[in-house]
C-alpha cells in the first residue's frame, strides 16, 4: 500500500513539470514565430500543445468536479492577467515593428485592429470563464457539503 504523501508528492512534482514542458513549448512558439520567422505550418506541435494542455485541463477538472475559483488568489489571478495582457501587447508590438522595417507598405492599422479585437475577447473570455468558475466552485460547494 502506498503511502498517501508519497502519492501527493509524486502528483505534485508531475504537474510541476507539466507547467515547466508547457513553458518551454511557449517559449519555443515565440522564438521560432518572432526569431526566426517561421510560420504556423512549421511550429504546428507547439501550436496544438498550447491549444489543448488548457483544453485538456479544463476538460479533466470538469470531469472531477473541481473548480479553479478561489477569491483568495483574486490578487494573484489579476496579476498574472496583466502580465499575460502585457506579453501580449509586446509580442504584438514586436511583429509589427519587425513587418514595417521589412517593408514601408505594411499596413500596421489592420495589425493594431486585429490586436484590439483579440485583447476584448480575450478579456471578455477570461471574465466569462472566472464567473463560470465561481458559480461551478459554489456549486461543487454546496454539493459536497450536502453530502455530509
Amino acid at each position: 500500500m502506498k503511502d498517501e504523501r508519497i502519492e501527493q508528492a509524486k502528483n505534485k512534482i508531475r504537474s510541476e513539470m507539466a507547467i515547466i514542458i508547457l513553458y518551454a513549448v511557449a517559449i519555443s512558439f515565440l522564438v521560432k514565430t518572432l526569431v526566426f520567422n517561421m510560420d504556423l505550418q512549421e511550429c504546428i506541435t507547439e501550436y496544438i500543445i498550447l491549444i489543448f494542455f488548457p483544453l485538456y485541463q479544463l476538460i479533466r477538472m470538469h470531469m472531477m468536479k473541481v473548480s479553479i475559483y478561489s477569491k483568495r488568489l483574486n490578487k494573484q489571478s489579476i496579476r498574472n492577467f496583466l502580465i499575460a495582457i502585457a506579453v501580449i501587447v509586446f509580442v504584438f508590438s514586436v511583429i509589427i515593428i519587425n513587418s514595417v522595417k521589412k517593408s514601408d507598405l505594411y499596413n500596421w492599422q489592420s495589425s493594431v485592429v486585429f490586436i484590439s479585437i483579440f485583447l476584448v475577447l480575450f478579456t471578455s473570455i477570461y471574465f466569462i470563464a472566472n464567473k463560470y468558475n465561481q458559480i461551478r466552485a459554489h456549486r461543487y460547494e454546496n454539493e459536497f457539503d450536502g453530502d455530509k
